[in-house]
């Protein structure tokens, strides 16, 4: 807490205390007389002393709140704990007590003491908010400070701030004794002057110091003549000037109270003042001013106050200045801001401000708070908490343009009275880009969840733009996280982790994968009798193989479409299509398939496979191809559902289809000696291959003609071309693209068994007259992630 203008201790109660013990000893009353003076410092040795010689309340008491106003905690706790032993002590010292245990850093003992209090009744309690200590003390954030070595000393030094040029400008009272020939001054509210050889701390004056950029600490000597005190420097940061708070001699006949004042002074290009000018509303045997900030955006000069017309103690104002620093009036910041204590230390930066205050609920002396500012409107109060704040004083926050956080405390870590300690976060950045399968970040809205510890916490994450999340994790913690989009699978990440983390950030990447909804990943067909709707022995193998697949793969439900030929009527057939589709169903029921899982389809002759229809006469054998059922099975099926990704895929790469599509046994065409057409069987075969294609539009084909050795090179180059036409035309004929198709002709150059070589049976001749089917691998260009796009 700083040494002036800060801290209260009721004089009133010291006039009560006074009198109450004109009874006692002689070292009773000579500190009675040391704390009329208001020496401090003395009177706490002289209570302590009488309490050395005769155990009292008036003794204790008496030294405590010397102690108290001293700020050495550690001693006002030890004598209030005394005290409140005493019958004499009533629950204002009790109250006194616990905020000297807080202060002291004893929580157990507060707490203990809260519990014993009637809070009900007793309104005290309730009007310093000290219950709510517990919530603080339960709300630590994972985050620490530390000290500024290079800066701390044994003196007290606060009110870290920092020029454009890199020089760090702060308050000490680490000056030399050879300072004592000046008049001692008390320093708290009202600065009466005392012909002392010492002050009422037995301290130093207070004096602003400046540090270079190589680390070296220099006196900066304001230019306004007769100062005793100076503190609270403030640089610009557009313009070389420092605005200063000093308390001057100011000589008067009689015993008189010297508030402080605010000056301003232009430096030059070494950093020293060369003019000074005081502010037109200082009037230093009237009111203080103090803590200046400068919104140079907005030109206006922020400070604290005790004039009249306040909420209560000190209170933050502002005045608008011009392009020469003339000042306009003075304007009140308000009850949001302003409380029934002291508010200083205002500083802005991106829309939020800060300040400190002992008149906010808090954890004891002065706090921290933020509150959002828009224009003039400021948004409520809100405590920043530990560890910026603890129960003894924090107050001059500061944070640079590299998001470095200053503040000030006397907290127990403390070298001095007041030490400067910066923010070190103990959390971890973490960062997650969220790509799609294109490599380019996933655009719009993500609903994301990210949890701490076993328990599941959930902890903030923002999203900062397309694909991009931010959050801060706490160290040595496990961490989940869940990543949502619809009509995307769910990314869920169990193995986020901050322990054993090095480094300040963690750093992912995600691939966010579309589902890919209704996507054939098997197609087959099965073959009916004339006007019967019975599983043929043929066709079992594949109703088998398909069972199989359901019941393998959880996230696939299968299409049954079923079809006869075109002889008998409509209605005839549409019925004895929907006999093929149930005798299906029926027969993966066997299986365990679920009548939900599979959707049945009855077009009866709605859909032939060829011209076999009604007034064209085709042979028996045609027929055939129309008396089917085609066998789709389907994953994903429930379009806009939000499915999680299946254990059977974990590990595949879906961001190619094609994975997901169970490998397919492509027939091989066979032809007689000398001969390129097509028989029924191999029409059968191709009605399979073509509904394939149909249901999987990112496969493409490669059809493959040869023949056996018997003939010229240029023959057999011709007939291979043939074969492998009259199935690429026939597939072309069930509406598969011709680009999707490509053929190829090798003749007799490529054999499965090498006849000139030796002598070969029909059989192997009718190897060789083949053309072959086969699926090519499509490679998918991959795009160069970086996480420096975008960022």
């Amino acid at each position: 807490m700083k040494k002036i203008f800060i801290y209260f201790i009721p004089v009133f109660l010291f006039g009560l205390l006074s009198g109450s013990a004109t009874a006692q000893s002689g070292l009773l009353r000579y500190a009675d007389r040391k704390l009329a003076e208001e020496n401090y410092f003395e009177a706490g040795q002289g209570y302590a002393n009488a309490y050395a010689k005769n155990p009292s309340f008036q003794a204790a008491k008496g030294a405590a709140m010397a102690f108290d106003v001293l700020r050495d905690y550690p001693k006002a706790y030890n004598w209030w704990e005394k005290a409140v032993t005493f019958a004499e002590a009533d629950d204002k010292d009790w109250l006194q007590y616990i905020a000297a245990a807080n202060r002291a850093g004893e929580k157990d003992a507060v707490f203990m003491a809260l519990d014993s209090l009637d809070e009900e009744q007793n309104g005290a309690i309730r009007n310093l908010q000290l219950d709510s200590l517990k919530y603080w003390y339960g709300s630590e954030g994972n985050a620490g400070l530390k000290r500024l070595d290079r800066i701390n000393s044994s003196s007290t030094e606060f009110g870290w701030v920092k020029d454009q040029q890199g020089r760090i400008y702060f308050t000490s009272d680490r000056g030399g004794e050879s300072d004592r020939e000046k008049k001692a001054l008390r320093i708290d509210k009202s600065y009466k002057y005392y012909n002392k050889s010492s002050d009422w701390t037995g301290r130093d004056f207070l004096s602003i110091y400046r540090m270079d950029t190589a680390g070296t600490v220099t006196p900066f000597e304001v230019p306004v003549p007769g100062v005793f005190h100076a503190s609270d420097p403030y640089v610009l940061q557009e313009q070389d000037i420092i605005f200063y708070t000093v308390t001057r001699d100011i000589r008067r006949s009689k015993n008189y109270e010297v508030h402080s004042e605010l000056y301003f002074s232009r430096l030059d290009a070494a950093g020293k003042p060369v003019d000074f000018k005081g502010l037109p509303i200082n009037a230093p045997l009237e009111y203080s001013i103090k803590s200046p900030f400068v919104d140079e955006s907005n030109k206006r000069l922020y400070f604290s106050s005790d004039m009249s017309g306040g909420h209560g103690g000190f209170d933050l104002y502002y005045m608008t200045y011009g392009e020469n620093f003339e000042f306009q009036e003075p304007v009140n910041l308000g009850p949001v801001i302003n409380s029934a204590g002291n508010e200083i230390d205002p500083f802005i930066q991106d829309g939020k401000f800060y300040f400190a205050s002992d008149g906010h609920p808090g954890l004891g002396g002065l706090d921290i708070f933020t509150s959002d500012r828009n224009n003039d409107t400021f948004a409520g109060v809100k405590n920043m908490g530990l560890p910026y704040n603890s129960p003894q004083d924090d107050f001059g926050f500061f944070e640079t343009a590299e998001n470095r956080v200053l503040i000030s405390s006397n907290r127990p870590e403390s070298s001095g009275w007041d030490d400067i300690f910066e923010l070190e976060s103990l959390y971890k950045d973490f960062q997650a880009l969220v790509l799609a399968c294109d490599g380019e970040k996933v655009s719009g809205a993500l609903e994301v969840s990210l949890t701490e510890g076993n328990d599941k916490i959930n902890i903030g994450i923002d999203q900062i733009g397309d694909g991009m999340l931010e959050a801060e994790m706490a160290p040595e913690q496990d961490h989940e996280i869940q990543i949502k989009k619809q009509g995307y699978f769910a990314i869920q990440d169990k193995d986020l982790s901050t322990r054993g983390l090095a480094s300040g950030s963690l750093e992912k990447t995600y691939q966010l994968v579309r589902i890919p909804y209704n996507t054939a990943v098997y197609v087959d067909l099965v073959y009916y009798n004339l006007d019967e709707s019975v599983i043929r022995t043929d066709a079992q193998a594949s109703l088998d193989k398909v069972a199989e697949l359901l019941k393998y793969y959880s996230f696939l439900n299968i299409v049954v479409r079923s079809h006869t030929d075109a002889r008998a009527s409509e209605a005839y057939n549409e019925a004895l299509s929907e006999k093929r589709a149930d005798a299906v169903r029926d027969y993966l029921g066997k299986f365990g398939v679920a009548r939900s899982r599979i959707e049945a389809e009855w077009l009866g002759e709605t859909e032939l496979a060829n011209d076999c229809g009604d007034g064209n006469p085709c042979p028996e054998d045609l027929h055939q191809l129309n008396r089917r059922t085609e066998l789709l099975l389907l994953a994903f099926p429930e379009e806009g559902r939000a499915y999680t990704m299946p254990p059977e895929l974990q590990g595949v790469d879906l961001c190619d289809i094609s994975n997901i599509q169970l490998p397919e046994e492509l027939p091989t065409i066979y032809f007689g000696f000398d001969q390129a057409e097509l028989d029924v069987a191999d029409m059968m075969a191709l009605e399979r291959v073509a509904l394939m294609l149909k249901n999987m539009i990112n496969r493409r084909l490669a059809i493959m003609g040869h023949t056996d050795n018997r003939g010229s090179a240029e023959y057999n180059e011709a007939l291979s071309k043939e074969r492998a036409l009259v199935v690429k035309n026939y597939l072309e004929g069930k509406g598969i693209a011709s680009d999707r198709l490509v053929y190829e002709f090798f003749g007799k150059t490529k054999p499965v068994n090498d006849c000139d070589e030796q002598p070969c049976s029909p059989e192997m001749h009718q190897l060789n007259r083949r053309t072959e089917l086969i699926l090519p691998s499509i490679p998918t260009p991959k795009k160069n992630w970086s996480r420096k796009e975008g960022q």
